[in-house]
């Protein structure tokens, strides 16, 4: 019992000084993309290495934007404008398994996307939780036309296939829209 009781304190004290140091650790500025007048933006899904000032470091699904090698978590902040389009062109180069349209609330198909938003006042067709990003390289363009009329706001977007959505969000695939 008293070695259970000291690991379990060794690991505590560990985890505590880990946090300490990650807390101290300065913010970093989040990258930050403007869609506006049409512009298309390449999100691409791979798995990446993501780390707090070398703290804490590990592996997981990431956005990649632009065609950068650097995965960006949390997603990247994402300007769009009332009365303009924007398209983002999602692909996803996970290596797994497609999903073949499976569709349930019970945790499968990890390595299949979608896309989706909240706060943005837009067709339910440009928003469309039904489309399956499937991996080994599938593409999708979201293309949100954006009323004139259109409240500023802070939104935000996240993956939602229905199965791994809290998997994939936890890990960091979700961003703010402005």
């Amino acid at each position: 019992m008293t070695t259970r009781g000291s690991t379990a304190g060794r690991v505590a004290g560990h985890l505590l000084m880990m946090a300490a140091t990650v807390s101290s650790a300065p913010l970093r500025e989040l990258n930050e993309i403007d869609c506006t007048d049409g512009r298309l933006v390449n999100i691409e899904i791979k798995a990446g290495r993501v780390g707090v000032e070398d703290v804490l470091e590990f592996d997981t699904r990431a956005y990649h934007f632009e065609g950068s090698d650097n995965p960006s978590v949390p997603g990247a902040t994402i300007k769009m404008h009332p009365g303009q389009q924007c398209t983002l062109r999602v692909t996803n180069n996970l290596i797994g398994t497609p999903c073949d349209g499976q569709h349930s609330n019970e945790f499968h198909c990890p390595d299949t996307h979608t896309l989706h938003t909240h706060g943005l006042h837009v067709s339910p067709n440009e928003d469309n939780i039904d489309t399956h990003i499937e991996p080994n390289g599938d593409t999708h363009d979201y293309v949100y036309n954006i009323p004139e009329e259109h409240l500023m706001g802070t939104h935000w977007y996240h993956a939602h296939h229905h199965g791994s959505t809290s998997m994939q969000v936890g890990s960091g695939m979700a961003g703010i829209l402005l």
